[in-house]
This record gives C-alpha cells, structure tokens and sequence, in this order.
C-alpha cells in the first residue's frame, strides 16, 4: 500500500494528525516554500511537488491558458448581455488569469505525482481535495481530507493604501467594499470644494475619454490637454483621479473633468439600476446550473478543472455584477449626453475599460497607450500577447521599433499604430541630475517579485531568489562606504512582503521603500541593481535607471538570458544570477570607465528605443486635439 500525502499550506499541520506526519511509510509532497521550510524544520523527509512539472510543460500551460481567458465568447445565449455588452466578459482579464494559473499548475503538478507514484491513498486538507477528486474521480485510489479553512482571494480582493508621512511609509489594507467607500467620501469632499466634476454644463461638447489613468504618472500629458477645446473626462474606479493632494491639484490645473460614478445617475436611474442587478443576479445565478457546458470549457490533458475554480468564480462574479452594470450604465450616459471623439487606455483587460471599450464597440476611436518596458523578443513573444497585442483600434507605441516588431511578427496595419514616445517618462528625461560626488556610493537594489502570471513560479525559484538577495547584500558590505537602499515595486502580491522580510532578516537597518517617488530615488542613487525574477520580465526599472543616466545591472535569475536589444547593445551589465558577483560589482561600482561607457550605451539604446523624449506629452496631446 503507497500513501502519500500532499501539503499545501502551513496551517495544514494544524489540522494533520501528528501520528501522520511523524509515520515515515508515508511519502510527503510539499507544494509551497513555506511548507517545504517547515518539514525540513521538523526533518521529515519529503519531496518538493514543484520539480514534477518541467519548464517546458509550464510554458506550454500558459499558452493553453490563454484560450480559456474568452470562456465567455462560447456562450451559446445573450441572456446575460446588457446594452449588448456580455457582462461575464467584463471581469479583470488579469485578475482571472492569475487565478486561474496557480491553480491549473497544481493540477497538473498533482495529477504527476499521481502518475509517478501511483498511490493506493492520498491524505490532504480540503484545500487541495477538489484538485484531487478531480484527477482520481473515475479510480481506485482512496482519499482522505481533514478541513483546512483556508480563505481563497483573488488579486484586487484587499487593496493596500500606501503612503508616506514623512521619512515614514505607512501603509494599511482594506476591502475593495471598504475602500470604494472610502474612495466615494473622500472624492464627494475634495469636489465639493473643487469644480473638476463632470456636470451638465458641458453636455453635447466635444470629449475625450481618458480611463484609468494615474493623475501624478501623467501630469505632464493632462497639463499638455489644458487647451483642448472640449473635455477631457478622467474615468478612475480602481484608483481615484485625486487620491493625493498632488494628484487634485494636477487635475484642478490641468482643467480635466472627472466622472463621479454615483452623482451622475439620478434618483430613477439608481432605482432601475437596482432592479437591473435583481434581474441578472437571477440570470447568472440560472447561468451556473449548466455544469456540462463548464466541464466541457474548462478541460486540460483530458481532465475538467470546473470544480475547482466554480466555488470563488460564481461568488467574485455575484459580488462585481452590480459593478459591472453600473460600468455599462456610465459608458452609456456618457455616449448619450456628450460627443464623444476617442477613448485612451494604459490596458484593455480591466474593468473599467473592457465595459466603456465593449459598450463603444467601435463607435468612435480608441487608442492603447503602451505604458511598460516592452522589448519583444522570440524567447519572450508568447508573454506579450495578453493586452499588448490583441488591442482593438490603435495603439500607441513608444518607438519605431515597437512598431516595426508589431507589422513584421503580427501583420499589424502601420496605419493603426502610432508613435508617440512615452507621455508617462517626460517627466524622467526633464529630471535627469549629475549626482554629486561623494565617498559613500548609494546601491538601489530593485527586485521584482515572483508573479503567478507566467506559472514558472516555484519552490526552487524562491529559494534561488532569496539565496541571490543574500549573496547579492554579503558581496556589497564587504565593499568600504557602500549603502544599499531598497525600492519594492509598487505591484500587489505576497512576495513583495516576503522579500520585504529577507532583506530585514538580513539587516534590518537596511531601508525598504515602497511608495516614495521612483525619480528622486534612482536620483539620488549611484548604481542601480535590479533582480528580474523571470527571465522574460524586462522590468521598467531598467530603462527608467537608463533615463537617469545611472549605471545599471540587470541580475537574471536564469541561465538563458533572452537577447533584448539593451543586452546586445551593453546599455545594462546583464547577468545570471550564477555569474561571479563580486567581479561585476567591481565593475560597476568602481571602474570609472566602465561606468562612463555603460551610460553612453544607454543613453544611445534610449535615442533609437524611445522617441519624443521628454516631449511625448505635447505629440500624443497633439494628436488627441485633432480628433
């Protein structure tokens, strides 16, 4: 008899039975680092459930998952469309997809086990037990699970507030119910006190639609739109438009106008709006009973995941629906009452914009404003077909080359790409400094956090990643007046706490900054070091350390470091995380010539990579004038 059993969470071991754990016929799989810390803590010998899925079937599972993302677009009916908008096609592209990755790798991590150890019982906690009966529904083995009451969330369920007070970062969390609340408070007071809301007094004017921009990063552009002859309408739900003092005042005096979600409805319209959401809420609610239509969709390798995504799939989409209405309901009010000429967007995956993009369904222009380091390469393609590829009208790119790379490898019509350069980094080439000289030399360590977007995420690759920040902070304190600061990136995830705590293991005096401006911080650095967890992430750290004028080091954590142009053209020192550090940090910290060369090459990558430097904000403001 081979049993064997699978642990997923620590909390597990609160609900095991310790004569389990400690029997040593059993064959232990751990499927987190946190579980594999504590069994080699503990000493029981176990195997590490990630190294049963190669790289190879990892990429290949992304690429499969990709298809699932339009699920919606092989419902058979058009009950659940609202102003011929498919509400299930509303839901975050990107918040979905990182639901759905981690859990289709521990599908297939799970069903490999079974494979190779062909057990006669598997013991795991309720977490796991759908992914498990799932796999062996139609065998023999036997199962065991023991409750585990784990609460599964997706990525915007908690949103954290960061601020700064002072030299002091505080930041808190809250619940998106929470924080809309709050968001709505807080907006309906700095309006009351401001005249940036849209109102009816600019009815049947000409407009632009700007969704989801964040004020501070597009100062410079909103600031180039002050003499537009019409409006321009800043639609923010997730973030708000003036969720800063800065942020209100580049509104105020820029003269946008910004969308309040609830006073532009009136009093009849809000109580429709409520039994719209009573309506579909019956529709969806009738939607979920077709379990063959989903056992059919949501297949791999001959095996239905349908159980185990349903549970926190039908409860987020109850939970949005009202929000997803009441996105329609806005797109529609704004269509009705004003003349509408183009919509911009940094994405086309979120909420906010698939509703106001779904509703237009090509009525008026719509533009795709690259907004991140892309520099596509054959290694790396496959990761940029998400919302960088797919868009709908026209896109807007930062360089010749992102548009020669777009009509050569996809057929792109040149006609629906435009170069504009990027209005978000005006700000970076007009900021650039000469530091001055002194005998301490300031390191700006960056990493990037493991993501569950690409499915490589691992055990051994947090064990890799926590090794090199240990070795990278050793090798620099072993060099006279070297400080390293830390600069978190601003992204969501679990693993930016976990690093946040290595590096404090390591020394706590080290400072860790999340929310601080990335301007002043690369400014006031000497050398920039960014860690990139996944080979194929060109982080936009680097180009905006690039900008700056500041050597920098790129530290892969992968053998196979993909040719992007800036490795080619030595604008980074680029490396492997297995490469001799201390003879690279020398290099960069205190080779002067290498240093001064490292920043020409730069500063040449950026010249034929970007266009409209420091001037991107007037060119693409130019264009949306013309509309």
């Amino acid at each position: 008899m081979t049993e064997i059993i699978l642990i997923d969470n620590v909390l597990d071991f609160n609900v095991i039975p310790q004569d389990l754990l400690q029997n040593k016929d059993v064959t232990f799989f751990s499927l987190s680092l946190e579980v594999h810390n504590r069994l080699q803590s503990d000493k029981i010998v176990h195997q590490i459930a990630d190294d049963l899925l190669t790289k190879e079937e990892r990429l290949q599972l992304f690429d499969k998952s990709l298809g699932f993302l339009s699920w919606q677009s092989r419902i058979p009916s058009d009950d659940l469309k609202f102003e011929g908008v498919n509400l299930l096609q509303i839901f975050d592209t990107h918040e979905f997809h990182s639901y759905l990755m981690p859990n289709l790798v521990k599908l297939l991590i799970i069903k490999r086990i079974i494979e190779k150890e062909k057990p006669t019982k598997i013991i795991c906690t309720s977490s796991l037990s759908n992914i498990v009966q799932s796999i062996t529904k139609e065998s023999n083995i036997e199962t065991e699970f023991f409750q585990n009451n784990v609460e599964r969330k997706l990525l915007w369920d908690t949103i954290t507030i960061k601020y700064n007070l002072g030299p002091i970062p505080v930041s808190f969390n809250l619940s998106k119910n929470n924080y809309l609340k709050i968001k709505k408070f807080v907006e309906s007071i700095l309006g009351f006190f401001s005249s940036f809301w849209m109102d009816h007094n600019s009815l049947k004017k000409k407009s632009i639609i700007v969704l989801e921009f964040n004020s501070e990063y597009f100062s410079t552009f909103l600031q180039a739109m002050k003499n537009y002859d019409g409006n321009v309408i800043l639609v923010n739900r997730r973030r708000s438009a003036v969720w800063s003092r800065t942020a209100t005042n580049i509104v105020r005096n820029s003269g946008c106008k910004v969308l309040n979600f609830d006073n532009i409805l009136n009093k009849d319209e809000k109580r429709k709006l409520r039994l719209l959401v009573e309506e579909y809420s019956k529709k969806i609610e009738k939607f979920w009973e077709n379990t063959g239509f989903f056992n059919d969709v949501f297949q791999i390798e001959n095996c239905s995941f349908w159980n185990i995504i349903k549970e926190i799939i039908m409860k987020k989409y109850s939970e949005k629906l009202s929000e997803f209405i009441l996105l329609i309901w806005n797109a529609k009010n704004l269509f009705q009452n004003f003349d509408i000429r183009c919509i911009v967007s940094l994405n086309e995956i979120g909420e906010t914009e698939k509703a106001f993009l779904e509703f237009n369904g090509g009525k008026v222009p719509t533009i795709l404003l690259e907004h991140g380091f892309i520099e596509p390469v054959d290694d790396t393609k496959r990761f940029h077909k998400l919302g960088y590829v797919d868009f709908r009208d026209k896109i807007a790119v930062w360089g010749n080359k992102n548009k020669e790379y777009l009509i050569n490898e996809y057929n792109i019509d040149p006609d629906r790409i435009i170069v504009t350069g990027s209005p978000r980094h005006d700000i970076y080439f007009n900021s650039r400094t000469e530091k001055k000289q002194s005998k301490e030399i300031i390191v700006l360590l960056a990493p990037n956090p493991i993501t569950e977007f690409s499915g490589l995420a691992s055990t051994n690759l947090e064990l890799k990643f926590e090794k090199t920040v240990k070795e990278i902070i050793s090798t620099l304190k072993n060099f006279e007046n070297v400080k390293i600061i830390v600069k978190l990136h601003q992204i969501q995830i679990k693993h930016n706490q976990e690093i946040n705590s290595i590096i404090k293991n390591i020394d706590e005096s080290i400072p860790v900054y999340s929310s601080v401006s990335v301007i002043e911080t690369i400014n006031n650095a000497d050398v920039v070091i960014v860690i990139s967890s996944e080979s194929f992430g060109t982080s936009t750290m680097l180009m905006e350390s690039m900008i700056l004028g500041k050597p920098t080091m790129n530290i892969i954590l992968d053998d196979d470091i993909p040719q992007y142009q800036h490795v080619k053209d030595k604008a980074v020192l680029t490396i492997s995380n297995n490469d001799n550090m201390e003879k690279n940090f020398k290099k960069i910290l205190f080779d002067a010539n290498f240093r001064k060369e490292l920043t020409k090459n730069a500063d040449a990558f950026m010249e034929k990579f970007m266009s409209y430097r420091g001037n991107a904000s007037e060119k693409f403001a130019s264009i949306l004038k013309s509309f």
